[in-house]
């Protein structure tokens, strides 16, 4: 019995593969491969991560993986070459899940094929490390405890390979060596499995990864508690990440990654008999699927949240995973998808399949494939013989569960997409409302995605201004999720309306998108309680002169903002744009000057601003166009199309009139008219002329007008409130595990240490005194101009505190990071202000203490703070943990920056001494 196939499925697989011609000669092109590179050592060192490693200075992408060079590392775009160590740190993370994916390939081949070089390839690799991993470090990491890695999932990913290829290896005809296998399951596989387990994430895509590890090693260990736990995670997993439909909540690239790991995890879950529920099992099925209904005309899939940009369907591994859903579950769909996928007159090109490393992601160009092209996934659960395959025209979908409406037309050449739904929680972009559209060459509105999670861009990329949402006041959404309201589609007529509420300020936004064959329509209404200013962003560069632009006074941008104009609009009277198109992926061309027509209403004066910015990672910059409305509520249309449709738009209370130039142009004056009013429970299309159509009646209304409701007002969390009492003064202490948010280490073995916070008031300010009593000598960084290792504040790996309170002048969040240097204290804004803020500092026995000045308005009647003391001893780049003051409530370090917010702050009430 195996992790994945039982000893007879296995031996059936085994005869049949012994034809070459099997599986579309799969086995024999993965045995050439891995012959190539028998000799490739394995690699040595545990890997890191910082904010140039693996990437071009110049061009900002990754540099290509090359197993047998750990020292030259070659950009793809502009072929510099880096030799610099942080590289080969980065190299290493890819080397080592290269290598455990040899080891799988190598162990499969032996057990299919009764391959001896292969089946020694494995052993070599599996004894090494078994040497190696316990010798490895286990600190400096970005997220969550590993060895090899500097991220727990990384390892999850590495130990499933080796965990597959350590049980198809005991089950080749060749046999092991006396031993080996306890020796792997000792000193590797059970102190690996429980270091990931030691580190759960909840609803994550990396969790689904921790659960397929520990999975495959709880039956090589016969450890029935790992198994236990690791499947009620996935069936949390299931319920929590897939929606109904199928997709997985952090959007389609997320989707791709994390439907992956639970292949594995529901196969190995399925193989050890654990029960999972039906409607479970269903809703994984389901999410072969899913991606493929939102699939771009090209072949690309959209970067929505932090997706990558332009990935395309046609690579291997997706060959591969739809191989074995297929072979779980037959459906059209899934043969249509193949059938692009293995269509023979696409472009050859480079597969990418030598250099992989394991499941993480790896994006190649797109190129033409085959079933030889697969891995060894497909190796051991494809169906030997496929079915038929055959293509099918893409049509609209709604996918209630993401919350995204998608539009297609032309034989699905055209593509429009409304993102309402699932905000994508850590993942997610402040974009709901989101309006995309492309067509077969080009993208009209884009989704640029998310480039370097270490690069300073990621706040351009993750900020409301990079899409085409609206925003309010220039900040970014709330994290909230949109509400349908109306969806319908009726021949070449479909239209969908959503609306949100952004829980930061309170304003209610409804979009409605009306979709027709040759144009579509988009109308924003919005209403808010108090004075706004309200954008509509567009990604695309508008170059049109009329309105006449004039350098910009009164925008308020972004950083990534540059040669910024505005214009002012009349309130109702059309406004014409000419906007370019960005480049569609798939083109990879200069000659992207492609362009559309905007006809845009507002139903109240205005003001169209444009600006540069950076287009998608490692491309060329771009632009956006936006319009700005002030007051309390309002109105705009705009009206999309090529620029020879469009010819006339009115709209007033009544409805959207437009009129467009005829198909046959030689007949000259306009053509149809067609005339769209919203009803009493639906949208009504009428058009008039030589084309006319029998009227269309658009319903699907799910709730009734929710713009006629009251806007919600912003939600302001109260924390629990403390009378400062006994002559102005409020003490606390904070030590302890409720305390500590560990990395690596517990509280315990970071050598128990505590903090204290003492308050007083005085007429003219308050003075927090913290003091820091961390059993060992401190270690306070030097200033450095740029964090080396991310985004991040340098100073959060520190030993140092972090001070949190909410202005009284602004009644801003403000974040101060406090950290002695030299006779002074170095103060480093990570949100907010300083408000005023100053600092010194004194050394105590084993620790520090610092005492903070802030000016406070005698009025004032209450305090609301945080504080965190980080700590990082010598030996470490990173901090091992915090001490914070409102409780740790058994969170972890990583990834958290200088951030905490006011939702568990102490709020701290001042009282007369006699009261």
């Amino acid at each position: 019995m195996t992790l994945l196939l039982s000893a007879d499925s296995l031996a059936a697989r085994r005869q049949a593969l012994s034809v070459p011609e099997a599986l579309g000669g799969l086995a024999a092109s993965l045995q050439r491969e891995l012959y190539a590179a028998l000799t490739v050592p394995v690699p040595e060192g545990k890997s890191r991560l910082t904010r140039h490693g693996g990437r071009c200075v110049h061009c900002t992408v990754l540099l290509t993986f090359d197993p047998v060079q750990p020292a030259a590392h070659t950009c793809p775009t502009c072929g510099v070459v880096y030799t610099d160590q942080v590289h080969h740190e980065w190299w290493l993370m890819n080397a080592h899940l290269w290598t455990a994916e040899q080891c799988t390939r190598a162990a499969a081949l032996s057990a299919l094929c009764d391959d001896e070089r292969a089946a020694a390839r494995s052993d070599e690799i599996l004894t090494t490390y078994a040497d190696r991993y316990l010798a490895w470090p286990n600190r400096d990491n970005a997220l969550g405890p590993t060895r090899p890695f500097f991220s727990t999932y990384l390892e999850s990913i590495w130990l499933l390979h080796l965990c597959v290829a350590l049980d198809l290896r005991e089950q080749s005809a060749q046999g092991m060596p006396r031993g080996l296998g306890g020796v792997v399951r000792e000193r590797l596989i059970a102190p690996s499995a429980h270091l990931i387990a030691s580190f759960p994430e909840g609803r994550s895509n990396r969790e689904v990864w921790h659960c397929a590890a520990r999975l495959a090693a709880a039956g090589l260990l016969g450890d029935d508690a790992l198994r236990g736990r690791a499947a009620e995670s996935l069936r949390h997993l299931l319920r929590t990440g897939l929606h109904t439909d199928g997709s997985w909540y952090e959007g389609e690239n997320y989707h791709l990654f994390a439907h992956r790991g639970l292949l594995s995890a529901v196969t190995l879950a399925e193989r050890a008999g654990v029960e999972l529920p039906l409607e479970l099992v269903q809703r994984f099925a389901a999410g072969f699927s899913a991606p493929f209904r939102t699939m771009f005309p090209d072949g690309t899939f959209p970067a929505r949240r932090d997706s990558q940009y332009g990935i395309s369907l046609r690579q291997y591994r997706t060959a591969d995973w739809l191989e074995c859903g297929l072979a779980r579950h037959d459906t059209p769909e899934l043969r249509a998808a193949l059938a692009m996928m293995y269509d023979p007159t696409f472009a050859p090109g480079e597969t990418g399949r030598s250099t992989s490393t394991a499941d993480a992601e790896h994006n190649q160009r797109g190129v033409r494939l085959a079933r030889a092209d697969c891995s060894w996934r497909a190796l051991l659960l494809a169906r030997l013989d496929l079915p038929p395959l055959t293509d099918a025209v893409a049509h609209s979908e709604l996918l209630e569960g993401q919350g995204l409406a998608v539009f297609r037309r032309n034989a699905g050449r055209f593509w429009v997409g409304l993102d309402y739904g699932d905000p994508g929680a850590g993942h997610g972009h402040p974009d709901r409302l989101n309006l995309v559209i492309a067509d077969q060459s080009a993208r009209w509105l884009d989704d640029v995605g998310t480039g370097s999670y270490t690069s300073p861009t990621l706040a351009w990329y993750r900020s409301s201004l990079a899409h085409n949402a609206p925003m309010v006041d220039g900040k970014d959404q709330g994290a909230a999720a949109g509400i349908l309201l109306a969806h319908d589609e009726q021949q070449d007529a479909g239209w969908v309306s959503a609306e949100f509420i952004d829980p930061l300020s309170g304003v209610r936004v409804r979009r409605t998108v009306v979709v027709m064959l040759r144009y579509l329509i988009d109308e924003v209404t919005w209403m808010s309680e108090q004075d706004v200013d309200f954008d509509v962003p567009l990604q695309a560069r508008g170059e049109h002169t009329q309105p006449a632009w004039r350098p910009a006074t009164t925008i308020v941008g972004s950083e990534w903002l540059s040669d910024v104009h505005e214009a002012a609009i009349r309130g109702e009277t059309v406004t014409p744009l000419l906007l370019d198109c960005l480049p569609s992926p798939a083109r990879h061309t200069e000659q992207w000057q492609t362009s559309f027509t905007c006809l845009l209403w507002s139903d109240a004066p205005a003001t169209l601003w444009r600006a540069r910015t950076i287009g998608p990672p490692g491309g060329r910059a771009h632009g956006l166009v936006s319009l700005r409305q002030h007051g309390r509520r309002g109105r705009s249309v705009r009206v999309f199309a090529s620029p020879e449709v469009l010819a006339e738009l009115k709209v007033d209370a009544a409805g959207i009139d437009i009129s467009c130039f005829p198909v046959d142009l030689e007949r000259g004056g306009l053509g149809t008219r067609t005339l769209h009013r919203r009803t009493e429970d639906g949208w009504s299309v009428q058009s008039i002329g030589p084309d006319a159509t029998p009227p269309i009646e658009l319903r699907g209304m799910r709730r009734a007008d929710a713009l006629q409701h009251t806007p919600a007002s912003p939600v302001a969390v109260a924390p629990p409130a403390i009378p400062l009492r006994r002559h102005g003064e409020f003490a606390a202490s904070f030590a302890g595990v409720e305390c500590y948010r560990p990395t690596e280490a517990t509280w315990t073995e970071a050598g128990s240490p505590g903090a204290s916070l003492q308050l007083r008031r005085s007429p003219t300010g308050i003075t927090i005194g913290v003091r820091a009593s961390l059993h060992r000598e401190p270690v306070f960084a030097a200033v450095v101009a740029e964090n080396p290792l991310d985004n991040e504040p340098a100073d959060t790996n520190s030993d140092g505190v972090q001070l949190h309170w909410r202005s009284a002048v602004t009644g801003k969040w403000n974040s101060v990071i406090a950290v002695p240097d030299g006779a002074g204290v170095r103060l480093t804004v990570a949100e907010g202000t300083l408000d005023g803020l100053t600092a010194t500092w004194e050394e105590i026995d084993r620790g520090f203490s610092v005492e903070f000045e802030l000016p406070w308005p005698l009025a004032a009647s209450q305090f609301v703070l945080d504080c965190c003391v980080n700590e990082r001893p010598s030996g470490r780049e990173r901090r091992r943990g915090q001490l914070v003051l409102s409780g740790a409530n058994g969170e972890s370090a990583y990834l958290r920056g200088a951030r905490q917010g006011p939702e568990r702050a102490v709020t701290i009430v001042f009282q007369h001494p006699s009261s």
